[in-house]
């Protein structure tokens, strides 16, 4: 049988001087139903990643599934895709394992690394030193 759970949370992330940030985040499991324990994983990484980047993400979409279903198996899945709100770019990120929560774990490790690569590139490339933007031209081959 399939099963299909959602549950929906507003995350409040401090701000630094400015108040709080509300965060949208949206979890669904696949294929189980989503305990309480799991629900308490999640929203645990997903407040300490909001904390961590509070004015750069708009919302999270969590996905949780076991693709072998009763068989077993290295086959727990956990998929984060973070919505940034700046320039309406996302980050995702997932991992494979036999255990839900090291997976959740490990999911929410790789996005954060993932949320500072892309936001890290973005200001190299805007703060690169001796770039100027009306020089650049165009190699058309």
């Amino acid at each position: 049988a399939f099963f299909c759970g959602s549950i929906n949370l507003d995350c409040v992330a401090e701000r630094n001087e400015t108040g709080a940030v509300t965060m949208h985040i949206d979890v669904q499991s696949r294929g189980f139903s989503l305990s309480r324990a799991l629900q308490t994983a999640v929203e645990s990484e997903a407040r300490e990643y909001a904390i961590r980047s509070p004015q750069m993400v708009s919302g999270l979409l969590i996905r949780l599934f076991d693709t072998n279903g009763p068989r077993g198996g290295n086959d727990k899945v956990c998929l984060v895709q973070a919505r940034l709100s700046q320039g309406r770019k996302s980050v995702v990120a997932s991992h494979v394992d036999s255990d839900l929560y090291r997976a959740i774990a490990t999911a929410f490790s790789k996005l954060k690394r993932g949320t500072r690569s892309v936001l890290g590139a973005r200001k190299v490339l805007r703060h690169r030193p001796g770039f100027r933007p009306d020089t650049a031209r165009s190699i058309d081959k």
